[in-house]
């Protein structure tokens, strides 16, 4: 797309067309060698109009694409932790449903559980603990019917997260198959889970 035609864009389309070029520059070249002239250039517009938009640069860049692509996480685990069924099998659809976001955006997990802890730049590492925690709600969104105390709910949330998406890096790294993952995670979580009185 050329200037020309970037400039005809609205706001709104312009910044996510930025983020988009971003996030394929990301998933390319990591943060620390992505430059943002590639993403300008990639989105067809100057790097002077890029930071019109993000005026932090590549931090705030990487935090928007790193926003974007946890929200669609959520979003692909939501419906799973809902559907109205035992929290056992709610908890086994939440787990096939984060694999299924995975495999269905093979760059989200890089971008937003392992690069940012390198970036170096302490907003991005926030955002990367915030996306675990985010990530961790929906878990604990299903396991609060069990009514323990809410330390006990947080903490039993947080480290069946941890454990799921060390899974999920193992998967995509080629150590175990999808199938075994699944496995694993389902039974290393339900059991875990019922010690503490939470599923």
């Amino acid at each position: 797309m050329g200037e020309a035609q970037a400039r005809r864009l609205a706001p709104e389309q312009r910044k996510a067309l930025l983020i988009e070029a971003a996030q394929e520059t990301f998933a390319t070249r990591g943060y620390t060698q992505a430059g943002l002239a590639e993403v300008a250039s990639l989105a067809g517009v100057s790097k002077t109009l890029l930071y019109h938009y993000f005026p932090e640069g590549r931090p705030e860049l990487y935090r928007e694409v790193m926003e974007q692509l946890v929200s669609q996480a959520v979003e692909a685990v939501q419906g799973a932790a809902r559907i109205p069924t035992s929290p056992d099998r709610r908890l086994a659809d939440l787990v096939t449903a984060l694999f299924g976001y995975f495999e269905r955006h093979p760059d989200a997990y890089r971008l937003i559980i392992l690069e940012p802890w390198g970036s170096g730049d302490p907003g991005v590492v926030a955002q990367a603990m915030a996306v675990r925690a985010r990530l961790a709600g929906e878990l604990n969104g299903l396991l609060a019917p069990a009514g323990q105390p809410l330390p006990v709910t947080m903490a039993g949330g947080a480290a069946a997260m941890g454990a799921l998406l060390h899974l999920c890096e193992l998967w995509l790294g080629d150590q175990i198959t999808r199938e075994q993952a699944i496995d694993v995670a389902h039974r290393f979580l339900t059991a875990g889970l019922t010690e503490l009185d939470l599923l």
